[in-house]
């Protein structure tokens, strides 16, 4: 049984995704997409290559955000005829735009943010508000 405040929260986003900030935020809000573009900044890269660089990201997410962004158009997936198979990764002209993006936000967190967050706020913090939620506020 939902909460009124899920019912809110599922309005609120589907009202979102009908706006290109919300489709935006709904991409970019996702930290896997973050890093694999960042990582793919540096260059073209090969599907194991990609993985290790990213540390804990299991194949099938690491597959299904790549294929996101290749339907996206930010990102190509090439394949080469050989034995073994070699598939390599890399950003389209649109993927790149979104260097642009990062390093905005890499400024605004240097000029705004502290060295550290706090704890709250910290990735798999599981500490609840007055709401019972368990997210940074």
């Amino acid at each position: 049984m939902k909460t009124i405040d899920q019912e809110q929260q599922t309005e609120t986003s589907e009202a979102c995704a009908n706006t290109p900030l919300g489709r935006a935020i709904r991409l970019l809000g996702d930290a896997w997409v973050l890093l694999i573009v960042m990582n793919l900044l540096q260059g073209s890269m090969r599907f194991n290559a990609l993985r290790a660089s990213l540390g804990h990201i299991s194949s099938k997410t690491l597959s299904h955000r790549l294929k996101v962004l290749e339907e996206l158009g930010f990102v190509q997936r090439l394949a080469f005829l050989e034995i073994p198979p070699r598939v390599e990764y890399h950003l389209t002209e649109k993927g790149q735009e979104l260097g642009d993006v990062i390093a905005a936000l890499e400024q605004f967190g240097e000029r705004n943010l502290p060295d550290r967050l706090p704890a709250r706020c910290e990735p798999g913090a599981q500490v609840a508000d007055e709401s019972g939620r368990g997210e940074c506020s």
